[in-house]
């Protein structure tokens, strides 16, 4: 970092430091209007002052050492990389899904269960069903409870948990074949999202019931929320074509009021996306499963306006269609 922050300053020493007579001083009066274009005034005068600094010599026995030379400023040790000096570099990582004071990673708690300890808390004295038997050790939790669960895992706030938007899009019941004979599991995908541009898939797989693979689906949606792009704070930005699996998946964006005309499973997810306006139809392969998670991963790869912008060769206003004015 410090060294390509001196290219330009030694650039302009050597040019300064030029013994030949065709460089005369209206010619680096010339120079120094030129470099006005391109630097601002502090620039320029630190600009200056090195150049006062450094001798002609000294700059050139810097650049006959090659990549392997140092400055008398930087740091005599040749490993040294600059991490330390660098305040981005010291800067934790923020994730869009992670809260205050949790970064990089929050802490998961040391919690078991008869499934999946990272996706279920059990207490000694939580409420059981009245048909609950000893032998089963499944809890009824209420929303209250799963969102301060999820909000120790997460590190999200509370009341944030609670206002998501949640709703699931499959849930049914299938036999595992094992050589003992079938045995009874079931399954659930659910969709969670704020209404304002995040949205998480979540599966939830148990052997306890329904209600079980139902909680662990919406841990999941909400530990897998994720930011999307939309146009306008309501559709999605151009068209999408994708082919997920053996479903292919062909929509584009709507005008205001125009709705939602899709397939059911993608209108809850656009329900939780915030998304109101769409058009398209599911070709092939309608999988509720890859229907659902084909869409998604369309959401998460949308291309930036920046980028369709360059990709067309226009302004990012046209794309917008706002123009502004100082009327």
């Amino acid at each position: 970092m410090f060294r390509s922050t001196l290219r330009p300053i030694q650039a302009f020493q050597k040019f300064l430091h030029t013994s030949s007579p065709v460089f005369k001083e209206s010619t680096i009066v010339h120079h120094l209007d030129f470099l006005k274009k391109y630097y601002t005034p502090e620039i320029l005068e630190s600009i200056k002052i090195a150049e006062s600094v450094v001798e002609p010599k000294d700059y050139l026995n810097l650049q006959l050492q090659g990549r392997d030379g140092l400055s008398k400023i930087a740091p005599t040790n040749k490993n040294f990389d600059y991490s330390r000096n660098d305040p981005e570099w010291e800067e934790p990582i923020l994730y869009p899904n992670q809260g205050l004071g949790r970064t990089p990673y929050p802490a998961i708690p040391q919690v078991h269960s008869a499934d999946r300890g990272d996706l279920k808390i059990r207490f000694s004295n939580a409420p059981r069903a009245p048909n609950d038997t000893a032998q089963s050790n499944t809890a009824i939790k209420t929303p209250f409870q799963i969102a301060r669960e999820l909000s120790q895992l997460t590190g999200l706030d509370e009341r944030c948990i609670r206002n998501l938007y949640i709703r699931p899009l499959v849930m049914k019941r299938v036999s595992l074949k094992t050589a003992k004979g079938n045995i009874a599991n079931f399954f659930v995908m659910s969709v969670a999202g704020d209404k304002n541009g995040m949205i998480g898939l979540g599966i939830g797989k148990s052997r306890d019931g329904i209600r079980t693979a139902a909680t662990k689906a919406h841990w999941n949606a909400i530990k897998n929320l994720t930011p999307i792009k939309r146009y306008d704070n309501r559709t999605i930005l151009g068209s999408i074509e994708l082919k997920y699996h053996a479903t292919t998946l062909k929509f584009k964006s709507a005008p205001v009021g125009f709705g939602l005309r899709c397939n059911r499973n993608i209108f809850e997810i656009c329900q939780a996306a915030g998304i109101k306006d769409l058009r398209g139809k599911v070709h092939k392969s309608r999988n509720p499963v890859l229907v659902a998670q084909g869409f998604v991963k369309a959401l998460t790869q949308q291309k930036t306006i920046e980028e369709l912008a360059l990709n067309r060769g226009k302004n990012v206003v046209e794309l917008r269609k706002a123009y502004y004015s100082n009327d």
